[in-house]
Formats: structure tokens, sequence, C-alpha cells
């Protein structure tokens, strides 16, 4: 569990902060990196934070320092709400007020507009839009692949539900972004389980290929061998996305832990090609980049 809040942010002007530092203002004190003026955490809070949860000490950090406070929205409410992204986390803290246009952007907010304010949740105290409406404005204004692993999480978590998603569509019918909005939610899937699982089907819909059956389960004379991340049955072709090691342990840092782990993982998939199907692999890498990903999927019957 995260650190709460409070014992990860220092502002200026706090007595907490004052005790802290004896006295001294944050800048001259060797230790401190600063998140934006008047507020700090230490260098190594910062150096062993994920470039997410960097954003997540962005997005905090700001917000006692707002003269006009706002709901968060988009990339900002996504951070505090646990909805992944594909690709970078931004720099600035994204708010929601209720105007056309929305409010004064600066160098570390942007305020959107909206007619009708949505739904709001609240997470650590701090009020977000929902889960649902967060995840469409992340379809309309990041990639296919980035929405695509929005909506599949809020589905799987069940942080919102399909006819969520479809109402806030509605909702947002002219905003920019509702065509890819909606071919996002036309191929929400709560079954992926995994962000890595919600990059190769949206590669496998802008390629054009055919899309298979998610978690398909396998069962040989010994029973279940597990269930497939993608399943092509005229093809009888299994896919698997090798961002982790499915049915057992991840490869864990020793070497003992990580042979087993591997060891166990060829087991299963000899099980599954002595039923008569083939199996395909890919990384995170090989993902990312379509072109390797289509040569990958035809090598492999999937054109």
């Amino acid at each position: 569990m995260p650190p709460e809040p409070s014992q990860r942010l220092l502002l200026t002007g706090e007595t907490a902060t004052a005790v802290l530092l004896d006295g001294r203002h944050p800048s001259r004190v060797a230790g401190l990196h600063p998140l934006r003026r008047g507020v700090y955490v230490t260098e190594a809070q910062w150096r062993d934070a994920t470039r997410r949860e960097r954003y997540e000490l962005l997005v905090r950090g700001t917000l006692p320092k707002l003269k006009r406070p706002a709901p968060l929205a988009h990339e900002s409410a996504a951070v505090l709400l646990g909805i992944p992204l594909i690709g970078t986390w931004p720099r600035r803290v994204h708010l929601l007020e209720e105007t056309a246009n929305g409010g004064r952007n600066s160098a570390l907010v942007v305020r959107h507009g909206t007619r009708h304010m949505p739904a709001i949740e609240v997470v650590d105290d701090i009020a977000v839009t929902s889960a649902a409406r967060t995840a469409v404005d992340l379809a309309r204004t990041r990639t296919f692949a980035s929405g695509l692993a929005a909506a599949d999480h809020v589905l799987a978590s069940g942080l919102a539900t399909l006819e969520e998603l479809h109402s806030e569509l509605e909702k947002t019918r002219h905003s920019s972004g509702q065509g890819r909005a909606r071919l996002v939610v036309a191929h929400a899937d709560g079954r992926a389980e995994s962000v890595g699982e919600s990059l190769s089907r949206a590669r496998m819909i802008e390629l054009g290929v055919a899309l298979p059956q998610l978690q398909q389960p396998f069962y040989d004379s010994d029973g279940l061998i597990g269930r497939s991340d993608f399943w092509w049955p005229r093809l009888k072709l299994i896919g698997e996305f090798d961002g982790r090691v499915k049915f057992g342990r991840q490869v864990a840092a020793d070497d003992d832990a990580a042979r087993e782990a591997l060891w166990q993982e060829k087991r299963r998939e000899d099980r599954l090609r002595r039923l008569g199907n083939g199996v395909a692999r890919w990384t995170w890498d090989e993902a990312l980049r379509p072109e390797v990903f289509a040569r990958l999927l035809a090598a492999a019957g999937v054109r």
C-alpha cells in the first residue's frame, strides 16, 4: 500500500513541514525534490517512484494550491481510480468545470469545460469524474489502444458497466474524438486480464485481422490446462501475450523461482500443443510496433 498523501508531500507554510525541516525553507534542505512551487517530496521517494506514481504525486501536490478547485478528469482522474494508460502520463493536471469552454489553463493545469457536470466519485476525499466518464474521456483523447485498455479495465474491475459507458458516450456526443470513443466502447471487453492483452487486441482491430475468442479454457486427460489469452478456433491457434507467466507465479527475482516458473510454463505449452494447437507468443515491445506485430500474426496464419 502506498503511504498516505500527507506522509509523501511537503507543503510550505504548514506547521508540520516547518517542524520537520527545523524551520528552513525546503529549497535549502538537501534530499528534497520540488514537484511544483511550494510542494516537495523526498529525493528517495521521487527516485523510487514509477512514472504513474510520479504523476500521482504531481496531481496530489497540485490540488492544495488550486485557487478554484474542481473535480479531477481525464488522466488525473484515472491515476486516482487506478485506470491504466498505454503511453506517457501527462505533465499537467486535468480538471472539469461546468462551463462551455473550460477555464484558464496554465503550465500545470488544464481546465476542461462541460455544459453538464457528470457523475462524480470521491477517492481519498478528492472529487474525480466517474470511472465510466473517465474511460470515455480517455477513449476520446488518447490512442485507440490506450482507450481500449482503460475501457477493458473499468469493465473487468467492476468500476463501470457497459451501459454506463454507452451513457457517457451519449452525454459527450458533441465532443471531439467521438468516433474513436465509440469504436473503443464497441470493442470493450471485461474478459481482458491485462493491459498487454488490451493492447494486443487493439492492434488486431487496427490491422483488420480475424478477432479471436478470449480466455478460452483448455483441458486434456489430466484436467484443466488453463485459459488462453486468445484463441482462433478455425486455425486451432492460441495467442499468448508474454508480459507475464500465466497459470503460475510471476517470474521471480531469484534464479530458482524464475527457472521453476518458466519450466511450468513450458510444460503447459507442451500440453496445449499435444491437443493439436499452434501457439503464438509476443512481447510488449512487439505489440507496440504494428508492422512487427502484423508480421508475427501473419507467420502464425492470422492474416
